[in-house]
């Protein structure tokens, strides 16, 4: 295209003043800046989102299956070798879960207990959040506790006693209230690292130990499931309640977190907004740079217009040079933006204070989000250049 080759040349020929030069210098930083910092803050959005979804898969799995009324359900009412034979399931694991009260000598708290058996770590990644001890207390009869329930306990090490008591709703009377309630000795076998919210109230203890302090035997609260990779949760979910029945309610992670993943999604919208509105403003660094060449430039647009250019040629020649400007910026921003990102992931510069799970800060860079950043740039540049031009040559 022959306005292009005019765009191009004008562009990297030397000019007649150097004041061209810084203006169209200062034009690509501008757009390079912006472009950069969009593709850096939504790598590290992906990346936080990643994170808080594997922090709280902890305590939901991909599938929970609940009963619709009441708290628990007779184990016995649930068809596990059906569930399990299900294209897309990978893994099954019921658990037991209610409110109880853990105390040590001179210390007390609220935990939310839930009791588990062999199978859970193939659902849920346990032990990828054990910051102390190890899962294979469970089997001994120990209790795995969150770092902050350890801490308002104060428990100093491993293997510190504690003290379980649980309502027997059996047991129940409004005579003798202390005979409706359960107790039983444990020790720390494990402490839990993974946030704020599940450090203050998750334990966990072997099934069998729940039953027996809960007075719950043969009975669940509810069955965790694991799908394989890459599987719509929505139609197994269907699956799943055709074989429960009604009595029983399905739901998955996204469902469980609905209000979450709404504000995640709220925040990114933002983010985009944000940065767009940066990235226009940005944008009209290019009009000096266009105006000054157009005004330099008018021996050369009066010698091409009596050649028998049009109107419509000429424009071209000076959109291309600030699409020019703009992709050059574009390619700058890209490169950084990139490359910062992919630095933050392998080397974790930037580091998160405090004792956390995750050191540095998480990253996460998606190709589509990239993609979108370069579009904004292109797009808001094409119109302001477009725009600049239109208005120049009018007068």
């Amino acid at each position: 295209m022959l306005w292009l080759q005019f765009s191009r040349r004008y562009m990297f020929s030397p000019k007649s003043h150097s004041v061209i030069n810084i203006i169209a210098c200062v034009s690509v930083i501008a757009v390079a800046i912006p472009t950069a910092a969009m593709i850096i803050l939504l790598a590290m959005f992906g990346g936080l989102s990643h994170t808080i979804d594997s922090i709280y898969s902890l305590v939901d799995a991909d599938i929970e299956i609940i009963p619709s009324r009441g708290q628990t359900f007779d184990a016995e009412a649930i068809d596990f070798e059906a569930i399990s034979q299900l294209d897309g399931v990978e893994a099954t694991a019921p658990y037991l879960e209610q409110s109880i009260m853990a105390a040590t000598a001179s210390r007390r708290t609220t935990l939310q207990l839930r009791g588990i058996d062999s199978t859970y770590t193939r659902v849920l990644p346990l032990e990828k959040f054990v910051a102390r001890g190890s899962v294979e207390s469970l089997a001994a009869g120990e209790i795995i506790i969150g770092s902050a329930a350890a801490a308002t306990l104060g428990i100093p090490v491993i293997g510190y006693p504690i003290e379980l008591y649980a309502l027997n709703r059996k047991q129940l009377s409004t005579l003798l209230p202390t005979s409706g309630i359960s107790k039983r000795e444990t020790a720390l076998g494990g402490v839990i690292n993974a946030n704020a919210e599940i450090d203050e109230s998750i334990a966990l203890v072997d099934l069998t130990v729940a039953e027996e302090l809960l007075n719950y035997r043969g009975r669940l609260s509810g069955v965790a499931i694991k799908l394989l990779a890459a599987q719509d949760a929505t139609k197994i979910k269907h699956s799943l309640q055709a074989i429960v029945g009604e009595e029983f309610t399905v739901r998955t992670r996204d469902e469980k977190s609905e209000s979450m993943n709404a504000l995640i999604r709220l925040e990114r919208f933002a983010i985009v907004l944000i940065g767009a509105l940066i990235a226009i403003v940005a944008a009209f660094a290019i009009v000096g740079s266009v105006i000054m060449l157009i005004t330099e430039k008018q021996r050369d647009i009066a010698t091409v217009r009596s050649m028998g250019a049009s109107e419509r040629f000429v424009r071209r020649i000076f959109i291309g040079e600030g699409m020019l400007l703009t992709l050059l910026g574009c390619l700058i921003g890209l490169i950084i933006g990139v490359g910062f990102s992919l630095c933050q992931e392998h080397f974790g510069w930037i580091k998160i204070p405090g004792n956390m799970v995750f050191e540095s800060y998480p990253v996460d860079l998606s190709l589509s989000d990239t993609l979108l950043v370069v579009a904004i740039i292109v797009i808001a540049g094409l119109i302001i250049s477009s725009l600049t031009v239109r208005a120049k040559l009018r007068r």
